[in-house]
């Protein structure tokens, strides 16, 4: 008898937050409270004079873009994490969302994987590769793609590229894939994306039962 995702749960390191994303309406009164705790903790811990009013209320719309960003898929059981390594700085570094996807197998995904690595000349993916991995939740199969966005130049003006992780992780046993999707704030914001990415995983605990 096969196994059925029954919850998980993603503990996640230093510098990350949890993003009160399943209540829409408490995003943004989190956001500026966080912000503002985050960005004078940093400042004291670094001898810094207290940055103004301006860096917590960037640092602030932020995380409430992310939160809203998250909410807005309408997507039930997301939970969503954002990356603040310097709060000083007022920037959001990356965010990750996990979701189950019951019923979605690994050699399923995988197809899925590929035909985007296949046909990512025809989007706007200047770079996609699979790659696959292992985790205490189970084996892990990922893309690494680096995604371009055009600005209102469209295909003549300069483009932004994105930096993108996913993984579908699969309890042994369980027809069913917790997904794992990263994005970061620009290219170079890791050294090596796909692998701080697996890393994240060991926060990951997943919880099933018998179907």
């Amino acid at each position: 008898m096969s196994r059925r995702i029954a919850g998980f749960e993603l503990r996640l390191p230093e510098a990350w937050y949890t993003v009160p994303t399943e209540t829409p309406g408490l995003v943004g009164e989190w956001a500026r409270s966080t912000a503002a705790q985050l960005v004078a903790e940093a400042a004291a811990a670094r001898d810094l004079e207290v940055p103004g009013q301006d860096l917590a209320l960037e640092l602030a719309s932020q995380l409430e873009a992310v939160g809203h960003a998250v909410a807005d898929t309408g997507l039930p059981g997301l939970v969503t994490g954002a990356l603040v390594r310097r709060p000083e700085l007022g920037v959001v570094d990356a965010m990750v969302t996990v979701t189950a996807q019951p019923g979605l197998g690994a050699q399923e995904f995988a197809a899925q994987l590929t035909s985007v690595v296949e046909t990512s000349e025809e989007h706007d993916y200047a770079f996609a590769s699979r790659f696959d991995g292992t985790s205490a939740a189970g084996d892990v199969t990922g893309l690494h793609a680096m995604i371009t966005h055009f600005g209102e130049f469209g295909d003549e003006g300069s483009g932004v590229l994105e930096e993108r992780v996913v993984l579908g992780v699969f309890p042994p046993g369980s027809p069913d894939m917790v997904e794992v999707t990263a994005v970061a704030r620009s290219v170079g914001t890791f050294d090596d994306m796909p692998q701080e990415m697996l890393d994240l995983l060991v926060g990951l605990t997943v919880e099933t039962e018998e179907a």
